[in-house]
């Protein structure tokens, strides 16, 4: 009986043994149209195999149903068609059936991935999916492969692994339907394949800008550059730079890591330009354009006559980090630019004074922000410096007197150096200050001459000076200051005229001579009666003239001065000068005899005179009845003593002599004279 016991006990073992070896479940697939594909691995002991049935079921805890018997121990995998697990997942497991008709346990039950997408609406795919065990098996690897398709047949492409049990794709599509699956491998080389979703994807967002880093000039070329920094946005594909306001499309530059334009059609040296960047996608999703950018415009005033240069600019706008002011830079005659002041973000000008004559100054300016990384510099401009010229030479050639009211001037300089006039100046004393009296304008000559009537030569000496203005109304250069002669005389007894006159002055050439010139009553042709050799400058020089020899005359002289300039090579030019006009009268004089005898010496009766003005002379005879018995009016004619051609007989006779001062005064004489026969 214990025999028995045991022999069955260890049938009924041997029995149970062979029930736990079913078939490993590996992997589970989801093929074409929701099909199912189950992978397995053969059991150990297949001596008494008889089949494989397979169960399905759509929940773990749910209800299985047998769907097929395999009766190949070596198929190694199985096709459950029909089903969609596109839709849903689905549990199996397999068992095998013995020879004798005994089944084995349940393989290791493997749920079907099923994988759901869902669109985020931000440009992300968010997938999730489920483990085909839980635990996972051993054999199975802990990464699952996600893939991705952009066809309805799709062409898959592995884009990442994970342990994860969903992930979030960045999908680059601008309207398309985007599908995915998921993979793991197991040991025995099969791999569980989820089912296939997708969405429709639409790409709406548009890439990130970073709006312009700053607009500046070369200021060799005289260009705008702009420049930006990168999209961070990787599916940028370029830029569109547009210029003005409104602001019009000007270029798209293609390429994200292109940072560069160079504006080659618009000038910002005569007038500001404004700038904006929008950045684009693969999609054509546009950003907004950025914040404007302008270019500095500089602009300068030359002011000549204030001798300084004024610089101003247009401000320099939305920088970022914000501006911090303005450097001003210099050149010279083309030599290095040099910083020449900083002016802080809200100091848009700058002077700069004490400019040189016959430089070039070139300058720009250059906006900077708060790092000092960014920099944004205008165009150059330039101002040649030509001071308003002078003329080389400015001389008075020659003051000379005309009249007691008019004194002529004759002035000579350089007539290739336009000036706005000469600027005549008078005085009558060097102590005293010269007065401006009047402004010549330019004539483009050599020559010019003027004639000063606010004078009265025979009171004064007259010093001139001329000055040129310039372009500013400066005055520039300054002539030599020349003066008048200045002449004076007087009467001496004895038949003497005493004159005295000052030098003239200022020839380059000095004075030659002084030449005396004199007329009588009122001859309009002086005569030259002396030659006078000069002194040093500033001399009084004097002469007596002699007029004894010249009684016969009304006793009234005129003189006046001429200086005689010497032949020099500084100009060469000979000139004269004439003093003012001095009249000396001699006193009248008249001897009357009191006697005479017509048959003697004295033969006739007639006053003698020296400088006696005839032109009014009459002399008459009356005898002592007052009867008149002589009328005359030639000086040379004097009484015979005939009356109606008879001699009268001797006695007392009234004479009446009328005669002219130089002055032309009349002056009467009567007396007596004794005719003795």
């Amino acid at each position: 009986m214990n025999k028995n016991f045991i022999g069955i006990l260890f049938f009924l073992i041997s029995i149970q043994s062979f029930a736990l070896l079913p078939p490993s479940l590996r992997c589970i697939s989801v093929v074409n149209n929701g099909n199912i594909n189950l992978n397995w691995n053969i059991p150990t002991d297949i001596s008494n195999f008889n089949s494989y049935y397979v169960f399905r079921g759509t929940s773990l805890s749910g209800v299985y149903v047998k769907i097929d018997s395999i009766y190949n121990v070596n198929q190694i995998s199985y096709l459950d068609v029909g089903v969609n697990a596109n839709i849903q997942s689905y549990f199996y497991f397999i068992k095998s059936k013995s020879s004798s008709n005994i089944y084995t346990v349940s393989s290791d039950t493997l749920q079907s991935i099923h994988l759901t997408v869902i669109n985020l609406g931000t440009g992300l795919a968010n997938l999730s999916w489920n483990t085909i065990h839980t635990p996972s098996l051993s054999t199975t690897s802990i990464y699952y492969r996600i893939f991705r398709s952009n066809s309805v047949l799709p062409s898959w492409i592995r884009i990442d692994s994970t342990q994860n049990l969903q992930y979030n794709d960045t999908v680059k599509v601008c309207h398309d339907t985007v599908y995915y699956r998921i993979e793991i491998r197991d040991a025995s080389n099969c791999y569980s394949v989820s089912s296939v979703d997708g969405k429709l994807f639409e790409d709406h967002i548009a890439p990130i800008t970073n709006g312009i880093d700053t607009v500046s000039i070369n200021r060799i070329t005289g260009k705008v550059i702009i420049g930006w920094k990168p999209s961070p946005s990787l599916d940028t594909w370029g830029y569109i730079i547009c210029h003005g306001s409104p602001c019009l499309a000007l270029d798209t530059i293609y390429g994200r890591l292109n940072t560069q334009y160079i504006d080659l059609n618009n000038n910002p040296c005569i007038a500001t330009q404004t700038y904006r960047i929008a950045t684009f996608d693969s999609c054509n999703n546009t950003s907004l354009f950025s914040e404007n950018h302008t270019t500095i415009k500089l602009s300068s005033q030359l002011d000549i006559c204030e001798n300084r240069i004024t610089l101003n600019w247009t401000p320099y706008n939305n920088m970022n980090p914000s501006i911090a002011g303005y450097k001003i830079f210099m050149n010279k005659n083309g030599g290095i630019f040099n910083l020449i002041s900083t002016n802080n973000s809200t100091s848009l000008d700058y002077v700069i004074n004490n400019i040189e004559d016959n430089t070039t100054y070139c300058f720009y300016v250059q906006a900077f922000e708060n790092t000092g990384q960014k920099t944004s510099s205008s165009c150059e401009v330039c101002h040649s410096v030509k001071k308003p010229q002078n003329p080389n030479y400015l001389y008075i050639r020659t003051v000379t007197v005309v009249s007691d009211n008019q004194i002529d001037l004759k002035i000579y300089t350089d007539p290739s150096v336009a000036t706005t006039g000469y600027k005549i100046y008078r005085t009558n004393s060097l102590s005293n200050t010269f007065n401006f009296i009047t402004t010549i304008p330019y004539a483009a000559s050599s020559n010019y001459s003027y004639s000063d009537y606010i004078v009265n030569t025979s009171k004064s000496i007259y010093y001139y000076k001329v000055m040129n203005t310039d372009s500013c109304g400066n005055v520039g250069v300054t002539s030599n200051i020349a003066h008048t002669i200045f002449l004076t005389g007087t009467s001496l007894g004895g038949y003497e005229n005493k004159l005295e006159w000052t030098d003239y002055g200022d020839w380059a050439g000095e004075v030659l001579s002084y030449s005396v010139f004199r007329s009588i009553n009122e001859s309009l042709s002086p005569t030259k009666i002396a030659d006078i050799s000069p002194s040093l400058p500033g001399s009084i020089y004097q002469y007596s003239d002699d007029v004894q020899n010249l009684t016969e005359s009304s006793g009234k002289f005129k003189y006046y001065i001429k200086a005689n300039e010497k032949p020099n090579s500084t100009y060469n030019f000979v000139d004269e000068s004439n003093s003012n006009t001095v009249e000396i009268t001699q006193i009248p004089e008249m001897f009357i005899p009191n006697a005479f005898v017509p048959a003697g010496l004295n033969k006739e009766f007639k006053p003698v005179m020296s400088f006696v003005n005839r032109e009014n002379y009459l002399m008459q005879i009356y005898n002592r009845y007052g009867e008149l018995v002589f009328d005359n009016k030639n000086t040379d004619v004097g009484w015979d003593g005939r009356y109606k051609g008879e001699i009268v007989p001797s006695g007392i006779y009234i004479y009446l002599i009328q005669y002219s001062k130089p002055n032309h005064d009349i002056i009467q004489k009567k007396g007596i004279v004794t005719l003795v026969n």
